[in-house]
C-alpha cells in the first residue's frame, strides 16, 4: 500500500508527551509565581499594619488583671494576677508539705 497515508505514531507519541510535560511545567511555574507574589503581598501588608486596636484591648486586659478591685454587684474581690500566683504557689507548697509530713508520720509508726 501507499506509505504516504500511514501515520507516524512515534512522532505523534513524542509530541503528545512533550506537550504534557510543557503543560505541567507551565502550571507549576505559574503556581510558584502566584505563591511568591502572595507571600510578598502578605509580608508587605503585615509590615504596614497598625495594631492600635489590638494593643488597646491588651492594655485594658492587663490593667484589669493587675489591679485590686471589687465588683459591687457580685461581691467578688479581685487581686493582681501576680499576687494570685504567689498565693497559689504558697498553698500548693503548704499542701505538699502536709502530705509529706503525713507520709513521714505513717512511716514512723
Amino acid at each position: 500500500m501507499a506509505k504516504y497515508d500511514d501515520l507516524n505514531t512515534r512522532q505523534i507519541f513524542i509530541i503528545g508527551i512533550a506537550s504534557v510535560v510543557v503543560t505541567a511545567v507551565t502550571i507549576l511555574a505559574v503556581q510558584y509565581v502566584y505563591f511568591l507574589l502572595v507571600d510578598a503581598h502578605q509580608s508587605q501588608l503585615q509590615a504596614e499594619s497598625s495594631y492600635k486596636r489590638q494593643n488597646a484591648i491588651l492594655n485594658k486586659q492587663l490593667d484589669t488583671v493587675s489591679n485590686y478591685g471589687a465588683d459591687p454587684l457580685t461581691g467578688n474581690v479581685t487581686i493582681p494576677i501576680s499576687e494570685a500566683m504567689k498565693l497559689v504557689a504558697k498553698e500548693s507548697q503548704a499542701e505538699s508539705d502536709n502530705h509529706s509530713n503525713d507520709a513521714d508520720t505513717k512511716d514512723a509508726t
